[in-house]
């Protein structure tokens, strides 16, 4: 009876586990039949030879970059557990991480348009491996540095890069929608090199049989493509006039005086702020189901981004991208709103995998509002100023996310999402005629 009983959920087991293994391969159907239509039916994307060269060689580099960043993530917790350190000991890391990013997210930018884009994506990959370094001590106060460091190097690449890639776009004159096909190609290529540095990372430590491995990978990565922005690019630059501090002045006065870039930043510092909580959550959440394989959730989750920034360029065909990002807040309220009613496994997976598609929209989204409305000159500096609440709010949902309930913390979200949506309507009235310049847009 016993042998019957263990079979019959081992049964059962398999069964559950094939469902979510029929959802991530009919994303991944979704996600080539949108390509493919893309492929043969969009005729208005950028085609010259030297726009495409330009977009091929930069989509190389920045993809690497954020593979390295890819193997890490899943593996820190892991190691630092390998090591021995408590959960108490991981929650320090882990705040020290974000901490380092609030700090001196302050600084990356404006020293990215002082001294160059170019010179701090360097800074980045030298930073970065600095970090994955520092993961072979197993002591406490050099895995801080550890963190520290990769704090810094998360404020520089969600930063200098797209300042670079939007600077170099402009000086060669390339068409100013062609931007949004080079947003649209990020989000897609980021989550499927999500997929393949995961399947890389995770080989790595069967071979080395040691939960380091990942990191000696992502210093290999981290290398090459360094030496590729070394070689390959060239230098940009913002204000190099102005010292750091007058910077960062300067670009908070501007900020707090234009309605259409304060809302831009609030917008993006909440819809991210909900996003990572969201990050955390997530397994908890579908776990009151039941045992749930999480290397296919998170495959099927980056898929679905995947496919949400593959919808973006069509999206932006037919409606202003302002009003596409402010469906994708709405959206995104309704899904997060689920498992707030509900602990159905289906009914709540599914709205996560509705929610990913949103979040996939919203990257080149924000990307080409940021292009558009983000003065030049201080570009880096005002959004690494915009990461400042964001990581801020990623330190207090570290704090107290344990003392809340699933529902509570999902009602937070809900309630980020929809003041996303109400500021970006607002945004919608207040911001002028899209435009790709330096030019400040002033409040109405």
């Amino acid at each position: 009876r016993a042998y019957l009983q263990d079979l019959v959920k081992f049964v059962e087991r398999a069964s559950r586990m094939s469902e979510f293994t029929v959802l991530f391969g009919l994303c991944v159907c979704i996600l080539v039949g949108i390509s493919y239509f893309k492929k043969s039916g969009d005729k208005t994307v950028g085609t010259g030879p030297i726009f495409k060269t330009f977009q091929r060689s930069f989509l190389f580099v920045f993809l690497i970059m954020m593979a390295a960043d890819w193997m890490q993530g899943p593996y820190v917790y892991r190691l630092y557990s390998h090591y021995g350190f408590s959960m108490a000991q991981n929650g320090q890391l882990f705040i020290a991480g974000f901490g380092s990013s609030l700090i001196f997210g302050t600084f990356a930018g404006s020293m990215a348009d002082k001294y160059g884009r170019k010179t701090l994506c360097i800074m980045y990959g030298v930073t970065y491996m600095l970090s994955c370094v520092t993961k072979h001590f197993n002591v406490f106060e050099i895995l801080m540095v550890g963190r520290l460091l990769g704090g810094i190097s998360t404020s520089i690449l969600f930063s200098a890069f797209e300042s670079w890639m939007v600077s170099e776009h402009q000086s060669n004159s390339f068409e100013g929608a062609w931007l949004s096909e080079t947003f649209s190609l990020m989000t897609v290529g980021n989550g499927i090199i999500a997929i393949v540095a995961g399947w890389i990372a995770q080989t790595a430590v069967d071979f080395m049989e040691h939960p380091v491995a990942p990191f000696d990978v992502s210093f290999v990565f981290l290398l090459i493509g360094t030496i590729l922005i070394w070689f390959n690019w060239r230098e940009n630059y913002g204000d190099v006039k102005t010292n750091t501090s007058d910077a960062i002045k300067d670009s908070i006065k501007k900020i707090m005086a234009s309605r259409p870039i304060f809302l831009l930043g609030a917008t993006q510092s909440l819809f991210e702020g909900a996003m990572y909580t969201f990050v955390f959550m997530w397994t908890p959440t579908l776990e009151r189901g039941g045992n749930i394989p999480h290397g296919v959730i998170f495959a099927t989750f980056m898929v679905c981004c995947s496919i949400g920034g593959a919808l973006f360029e069509h999206l932006s065909q037919h409606a202003s991208v302002e009003t596409i990002m402010r469906a994708v807040f709405i959206a995104a309220a309704v899904f997060m709103a689920i498992p707030i009613f509900t602990e159905n496994t289906l009914y709540v997976y599914g709205a996560f995998l509705c929610f990913e598609v949103a979040v996939g929209v919203f990257w080149p989204g924000m990307g080409t509002l940021r292009s558009r409305y983000v003065p030049e000159e201080t570009r880096a500096t005002m959004m690494n100023l915009f990461r400042v609440p964001l990581n801020f709010l990623v330190c207090l949902i570290l704090l107290y996310v344990g003392s809340l309930t699933i529902s509570q913390v999902f009602s937070i979200c809900v309630l980020f999402y929809t003041a996303c949506a109400v500021m970006q309507h607002a945004f919608i009235a207040a911001a002028p005629a899209p435009q790709a310049t330096s030019s400040l847009p002033t409040a109405h």
